[in-house]
C-alpha cells in the first residue's frame, strides 16, 4: 500500500480540508449569510408557537407569523430601550462625576501610602505629587492618543452601528418570510443530501453546543441580576452598568467575578467601610455558588466535549478570529468535529435524517 493510500493520511487530509473549509466559511461566507441564519433561527424558535395558534384559530399562517414576530420584536425592543436608557443615564452620571471619582482615588492612594509607610516603618514622601504625575500622564495619553484614535475611527463606529441595524432588519424580515413557509422549507431541506447533513449537525448542536450556550447565557443573566440587585441595595448609583459588567466578566473564562469583587473588597476595607466590603464578599460567594450550582445541572453530561476542549477552542478562536473568536472559536471547533465524523460515516447521516 502506498503512503497516500493509508487510512491515517486520508483522515488527516480530510480533517485539514474540513478545517480550511470551516475557517474560510467563518471568515468570508458567514458575514454575508449571517442575517439569514439569524432569521432561520428566529423562525425555528417561533415555529411551534405559530403552529399552535394557526391550529387553534384556523387563521392564515402568514398573518399569524407576522403578528407573532412583531409582538416579540416589540417586547424585545421595549426591554432593550429601557435597559439602554438606564445604562446611558448611569454612564452620563459616571462621566459627570469623573472629577469627584478622581479625588476619591487620590485620597485612597494617599491613605494606602500612609498605611504602608506605618506598617514598614518608613516615610513615603511626595505620594500626592506622584499621584498627580500619574494622573497627568493618563490625561495626556488620553488626549494625545485615545481621543484622536476615537475621532479618527468615529465613521467606522457609525458604519458598524448602521450595519448592525441593517443586519437586524434583514434578520427580522427573513425570519418572518421563513416562518411563513417553514413546514415546506423544512420538508424540502430534509430531502436534500446537504439538508440531511445539516439535520444531523443541528441535532448534535442542540445536544452539545446548544446546551452549553443556553446554560452560559442563563448563568450570565442570573449572575448579572444578582449583582445588579445587590449593588442597588447598597445604594450604588451605577448598579445596572456595574452589574452587567460583572456578569459579563463572569462569563469570560479567564476573568470571573472575583477579578472585580476582590479588589473592591480590599479598597472598601482600606477605606474603613467594613459593612460594604462584607456585602461585596457575600455577592462574590453567592455568584460563585450560583455558577457552581447551575453549571453541572444545566449542562451535566450533555455537552459531549470536555470543558478543556471548549476552553482551548475559545483560546484558539481569539487568536484566529480576534475578539469574535470567543463565539466563533467553539462554533468552528464543533463544526469541524461534526463534519469530520459525518463525512466519515455518510450512511449513518442518511439513516438519521430518515428517522
Amino acid at each position: 500500500m502506498r503512503w497516500y493510500e493509508q487510512e491515517i493520511v486520508k483522515k488527516t487530509t480530510l480533517f485539514a480540508g474540513i478545517t480550511l473549509f470551516v475557517y474560510l466559511s467563518m471568515k468570508w461566507i458567514l458575514p454575508m449569510v449571517m442575517p439569514f441564519l439569524f432569521g432561520a433561527l428566529l423562525a425555528m424558535l417561533l415555529h411551534p408557537v405559530v403552529q399552535k395558534i394557526v391550529t387553534k384559530t384556523g387563521k392564515g399562517r402568514s398573518l399569524i407569523s407576522m403578528l407573532v414576530v412583531l409582538l416579540i420584536l416589540a417586547a424585545v425592543g421595549t426591554a432593550c430601550y429601557l435597559i439602554g436608557r438606564t445604562a446611558c443615564m448611569q454612564l452620563a452620571a459616571l462621566v459627570k462625576n469623573a472629577e469627584a471619582m478622581e479625588d476619591s482615588i487620590r485620597d485612597f492612594w494617599c491613605s494606602c501610602c500612609d498605611q504602608a509607610g506605618r506598617m514598614l516603618g518608613i516615610q513615603i514622601r511626595e505620594a500626592d505629587q506622584l499621584f498627580v504625575k500619574i494622573q497627568t500622564k493618563v490625561r495626556t495619553g488620553f488626549q494625545n492618543s485615545t481621543l484622536p484614535y476615537l475621532l479618527k475611527n468615529s465613521m467606522a463606529y457609525a458604519k458598524a452601528v448602521f450595519s448592525l441595524i441593517g443586519v437586524s432588519l434583514v434578520s427580522v424580515i427573513s425570519g418572518m418570510l421563513i416562518l411563513t413557509d417553514y413546514p415546506d422549507l423544512s420538508a424540502a431541506l430534509r430531502q436534500s443530501e446537504a439538508g440531511k447533513l445539516a439535520v444531523q449537525i443541528k441535532q448534535h448542536a442542540k445536544e452539545a453546543g446548544g446546551t452549553y450556550l443556553k446554560a452560559q447565557v442563563l448563568i450570565l443573566i442570573v449572575i448579572s441580576l444578582i449583582c445588579i440587585a445587590g449593588l442597588f441595595l447598597t445604594g450604588n448609583s451605577y448598579a445596572l452598568l456595574a452589574g452587567m459588567g460583572i456578569g459579563f466578566c463572569d462569563a469570560l473564562p479567564f476573568i470571573g467575578t472575583g477579578t472585580i469583587f476582590v479588589p473592591w473588597m480590599i479598597i472598601e476595607i482600606m477605606n474603613g467601610k467594613y459593612v460594604l466590603a462584607a456585602v461585596y464578599g457575600i455577592l462574590y460567594v453567592v455568584c460563585s455558588f450560583v455558577r457552581q450550582f447551575l453549571e453541572p445541572r444545566l449542562i451535566g453530561g450533555r455537552l459531549g466535549y470536555p470543558p478543556i476542549v471548549v476552553l482551548l477552542s475559545i483560546y484558539a478562536g481569539v487568536h484566529v478570529y480576534g475578539a469574535s473568536g470567543v463565539i466563533l472559536g467553539p462554533i468552528s471547533g464543533f463544526l469541524i468535529c461534526e463534519l469530520f465524523h459525518a463525512l466519515q460515516q455518510p450512511s449513518k447521516a442518511s439513516d438519521l435524517s430518515r428517522s
